[in-house]
């Protein structure tokens, strides 16, 4: 499934980023607009399969992106943990998304420390649905 291969280049590249020091990725528009996009894509492409496995796995479609992963826990397949930092990450990919010229930097990287749940999401997929980790 290409998606989850997106998901996981998103997330390696994110945790490359989040070794860096905070001053070092401060002091780079380039690094900061990268941290940004690869954002969009890591949460986007969850948000694709969420919406995806919502429809199709137990007829229902969200009524917002962070909703989504509401439905992903009502229905077992993730947990309450999971779901809320999934659902945090949609709303900021909202921000990045719509206000990505006023987005504070910090922001950007305090949600680094969220990046696990992208993988977690992955994972869990994979096993789920009993698909190739590769």
């Amino acid at each position: 499934m290409s998606l989850i291969a997106e998901v996981r280049k998103a997330h390696a590249q994110l945790q490359d980023y989040a070794k860096a020091s905070q001053t070092d990725l401060l002091a780079s528009t380039e690094k900061m607009n990268s941290l940004k996009y690869l954002f969009v894509v890591g949460i986007e492409v969850c948000i694709d399969i969420c919406q995806h496995l919502s429809a199709r796995r137990f007829q229902e479609i969200p009524d917002s992106y962070s909703r989504c992963f509401d439905i992903q826990v009502k229905r077992g397949f993730i947990s309450e943990g999971l779901g809320t930092r999934l659902s945090r990450l949609a709303r900021f990919r909202n921000v990045l998304v719509h206000l990505y010229w006023k987005v504070d930097d910090h922001r950007v990287l305090e949600n680094l420390s969220e990046i696990g749940a992208l993988n977690e999401f992955s994972r869990t997929v994979v096993a789920a649905l009993n698909l190739k980790p590769g």
